[in-house]
């Protein structure tokens, strides 16, 4: 029993000083892409290691450590990031076409505020990925709405194929048109 409890304990130790303290104390951003690209299967994987995401099949040990603060007027900010989140996220699934229309939509509305609303690319998806299962068993922070558990990014892989984020399977994936959600962000300036 002692060999156990010294185990968890060192473990613990372990994931505080190397994951969550240069992270979450550093008071440091860390700076994510945010212009859409087309990526391959090796640029997601050598992004999942470089910024230590969560992927349940490519990256099982990633443990990325995000700062959610719930702004309570239907967005989330991630202070870990600077990256500004819809909480909620689109009511429907869509295609990926209708994805850049409803943020046109937000844009236009001015929703909560901003005018400058637009699709995440993968690698902002992925820092919110969460190593176990939270809220409506999705793998992402209960801070967010259960509801979306496919998201769009606005990476692509190629002609007619976008990227997303299942929160469902945690995990990122590629697919030809289908409906998935929208979780909006945008940067919020330094």
């Amino acid at each position: 029993m002692k060999r156990i409890i010294v185990s968890f304990l060192v473990t613990l130790v372990f994931i505080l000083v190397t994951l969550y303290i240069p992270n979450a104390m550093s008071g440091e951003r860390i700076h994510l892409r945010s212009q859409a690209k087309q990526l391959s299967d090796k640029d997601v994987m050598s992004m999942l290691v470089k910024y230590n995401f969560f992927d349940r099949t490519k990256n099982k040990k990633g443990a990325f450590t995000n700062d959610f603060v719930d702004n309570g007027d239907g967005t989330v900010t991630d202070r870990a990031t600077g990256l500004m989140w819809q909480k909620d996220g689109s009511p429907d699934g869509m295609t990926w076409p209708q994805a850049k229309e409803y943020i046109n939509n937000l844009n236009r509305e001015r929703f909560a505020g901003y005018s400058d609303w637009r699709l995440p690319t993968i690698a902002e998806l992925a820092s919110l990925l969460k190593i176990s299962r939270a809220k409506g068993n999705l793998y992402i922070g209960p801070v967010f709405s259960a509801k979306q558990e496919f998201c769009w990014s606005a990476d692509i892989f190629g002609p007619d194929m976008a990227w997303y984020t299942s929160f469902k399977a945690g995990m990122i994936r590629h697919i030809y048109h289908f409906y998935y959600f929208v979780r909006a962000t945008r940067s919020i300036p330094e």
